[in-house]
């Protein structure tokens, strides 16, 4: 049997994990996205925690983090560093070949094909 994948957009730390506690009895896996407003009014810290604090209740291949960058691209590096899976951003052609190089060496997926619920 498959497990199906949904992106659901949070807010909160309480709104991830009711997210991922009922997808987890539906067998559908889910993909938190953060938009770029949240994390930059609250800072990469508050993600850092979140992420610590849903491992704790979660293992890790329960859930995916993809998280909405813009133009920020000091932001995106941060996030790379972080193992962040989803990363989407703006860029030109030159930047976004070599921001994808970047994601590339850590393992990170850019702009990745999803459709967001």
């Amino acid at each position: 049997m498959s497990v199906l994948k949904k992106i659901f957009i949070i807010n909160s730390y309480y709104q991830a994990f009711k997210t991922i506690r009922i997808c987890n009895k539906n067998k559908i896996y889910p993909i938190i996205f953060v938009k770029y407003n949240s994390i930059n009014n609250f800072g990469i810290n508050w993600l850092k925690e979140m992420k610590i604090l849903l491992d704790q209740e979660f293992s890790k291949n329960k859930y995916s983090i993809y998280v909405d960058c813009k133009k920020n691209y000091g932001l995106f590096i941060l996030l790379i560093q972080e193992n962040i899976d989803y990363l989407k951003i703006k860029a030109n052609g030159k930047t976004l070949k070599s921001l994808k190089q970047i994601a590339k060496k850590n393992k990170v997926l850019l702009n990745p094909n999803f459709s967001i619920v």
